[in-house]
Order: C-alpha cells, then sequence, then structure tokens
C-alpha cells in the first residue's frame, strides 16, 4: 500500500472544509472578514516594495552631476 502525496494546500484545505463543517454562521463570517483583511495587508505590502524597489533603482540619479554645457 502506497501512501497518497498531497501538496500542503490540499492539507490546508481539507482542514478548512472540516473547520468549516463545525463553525457557525457567525465563525464564518469573522473567518471571510479576517481572510479579506489578509488579502488587503498582503496587497498594500506588496505596493510597498514595488514602490521600495522603484525607487532604490532610480537612487543613483539623485547623486550624479547634471550635465555640463558650453
Amino acid at each position: 500500500m502506497s501512501p497518497v502525496s498531497r501538496t500542503g494546500r490540499q492539507i490546508v484545505l481539507e482542514r478548512l472544509n472540516a473547520a468549516i463543517r463545525r463553525a457557525t454562521a457567525g465563525d464564518l463570517l469573522r473567518a471571510a472578514e479576517f481572510l479579506e483583511f489578509a488579502w488587503d495587508v498582503r496587497k498594500g505590502c506588496t505596493k510597498q516594495r514595488t514602490a521600495s524597489r522603484t525607487s532604490q533603482a532610480q537612487a543613483w540619479k539623485k547623486s550624479v552631476d547634471k550635465d555640463v554645457r558650453w
């Protein structure tokens, strides 16, 4: 008998489904609100990291002298 290989995502979804079966409507509402909040936080972190990378990539321009034209 060979063991069935499952991914981490499959294991988490199985645990979530088991919790959903035992949960009340209020529990489900709070869980949905928490997941939406977590998604918003992650989205904001992504925007902040992108902005930081962009500013770091352009930072060299701040310390360069302007062209001298005669």
